[in-house]
């Protein structure tokens, strides 16, 4: 575990049999969940139901960094810094009337579009934002998925609110389906399998599922701009 360096003031979620093994964790406030609740889906929904502030990140327990990409190397946010960028991500969506917070998923400078920083349509993991509407509102996870809950969860926004809001200037640097604990005990490469042919008959051409350099990749196609041809 390694998000409590980046955000010492954060409130740590842990199940209620484990939560003695988090004792050497530096935190100031350490709440338990019913140890009935597997999977990230159903703890995102726990946490929506138990916290009822205008806007809640939910990050997982792996980030090692928060980089900001707009000059040509990455340079890591300091704890300060990293607080208040969230903060200003958080208002931001709210201006825009979006529910769903994400930042980039790759740390490669080369990757972000310098005039083109904020995104509205793409899907969000690892660090995950949500602003509640006028109404109370928020985003809900489907259950039943596991592992590719967030990205199901992303393509159901953007079908049922419009938007989802990408900060693409900053990233959350961490290991992806590497580490031991948590939601790996319900990772298998038979219920990925099963999950991404789910995803594919549900949303059909607006996911693609494809692998580069060895590594699964993940594209939605949502989408939010009229297309401009120039004769």
């Amino acid at each position: 575990m390694t998000s409590h360096k980046l955000f010492p003031s954060a409130t740590l979620l842990v199940p209620e049999s484990e939560l003695s093994d988090y004792a050497h964790i530096p935190l100031a406030e350490k709440l338990t969940v019913p140890d009935a609740i597997q999977g990230i889906s159903s703890l995102r929904n726990e946490v929506l139901r138990r916290f009822k502030e205008d806007a809640i990140i939910m990050l997982d327990d792996d980030i090692s960094a928060c980089v900001c990409m707009v000059s040509l190397r990455c340079r890591k946010l300091s704890p300060e810094e990293a607080l208040a960028m969230i903060t200003n991500s958080a208002w931001c969506a709210r201006g825009a009337g979006a529910r769903l917070i994400g930042w980039h998923q790759r740390s490669d400078p080369r990757l972000l579009q310098r005039n083109d920083p904020f995104g509205i349509n793409h899907w969000v993991g690892g660090a995950v934002g949500v602003v509640r509407d006028e109404h109370g509102g928020v985003p809900r996870w489907d259950e039943l998925l596991k592992c590719k809950c967030d990205i199901d969860a992303s393509l159901q926004e953007l079908l049922d609110n419009r938007i989802v809001w990408n900060e693409a200037r900053f990233c959350f640097v961490q290991e992806r389906d590497k580490n031991l604990g948590g939601n790996s005990l319900f990772r298998s490469a038979e219920r990925i399998a099963t999950e991404k042919r789910h995803l594919k008959r549900k949303w059909k051409a607006h996911i693609k599922f494809e692998n580069y350099k060895s590594q699964e990749r993940v594209a939605i196609d949502a989408p939010r701009r009229q297309s401009v041809a120039l004769n």
